[in-house]
């Protein structure tokens, strides 16, 4: 019974390796998502959270339908404002397309730990606009 069980639970993981050839896709534990103007935009990582200094992620943008949405032109930087003898921040993300629609793989170096606003800007044949979202470095 408790091999049975076992091979139940292990079974999808060992097969995922055999086959096909698996799809690029959103990995990790996601980090922020909003939506605005009928996209939603979801950010994550294999952590779950951003730190200070260098960060990988994944962002993947879809439509109300759950439908990969393609942007032409992207762009994500992540500011803080001054505080007291603390200086205004902002790190803009690196992002490159991959071989899945709506999926950027994303690099940023964040100068240090805290709440750090993120502004998403996009323009392309599904729409533009801008989307904003926090996160909380660590």
């Amino acid at each position: 019974m408790k091999i049975m069980l076992l091979l139940i639970m292990i079974g999808p993981f060992v097969l995922s390796g055999c086959g096909s050839p698996t799809v690029e896709g959103p990995k990790g534990i996601q980090i922020a998502s909003t939506s605005v103007n009928g996209l939603n935009v979801a950010l994550s990582n294999s952590k779950g959270y951003l730190s200070e200094g260098p960060n990988e992620f994944v962002l993947d943008l879809r439509n109300q339908q759950g439908k990969a949405v393609e942007m032409g032109a992207i762009t994500l930087f992540f500011d803080m404002p001054a505080m007291g003898s603390m200086p205004y921040m902002k790190s803009e993300a690196s992002l490159t397309t991959t071989s899945a629609p709506g999926i950027y793989r994303g690099t940023v170096n964040l100068e240090m730990k805290g709440t750090w606003q993120s502004k998403l800007s996009y323009q392309g044949p599904d729409g533009s606009g801008e989307v904003e979202f926090i996160i909380n470095a660590r």
